[in-house]
């Protein structure tokens, strides 16, 4: 088994990232657009909202630097 990874593979895995900051910013927007236009959605209806997108955010951010710590180990032992 090889830890080499398929360009395609690799491609579909950063497309996939990408569609989910989106889907992040589309919810940010969405908290922030309703807090700025509407007085009946409060901050105290935009805290949970935000509190879940900062969270996922940051797993998605773990999941990046398990990524590079993986990846460096990959190259590191390459160069030996």
């Amino acid at each position: 088994m090889t830890l080499e990874r398929m360009p395609k593979d690799l491609l579909i895995d950063q497309l996939s990232r990408k569609l989910y900051f989106a889907e992040m910013e589309e919810k940010l927007l969405h908290v922030t657009y309703n807090l700025a236009s509407d007085r009946l959605y409060t901050i105290d209806d935009a805290l949970p909202d935000l509190i879940r997108i900062i969270r996922l955010l940051d797993y998605e951010q773990e999941d990046i630097m398990e990524d590079i710590t993986r990846l460096e180990g990959i190259v590191f032992e390459q160069n030996e």
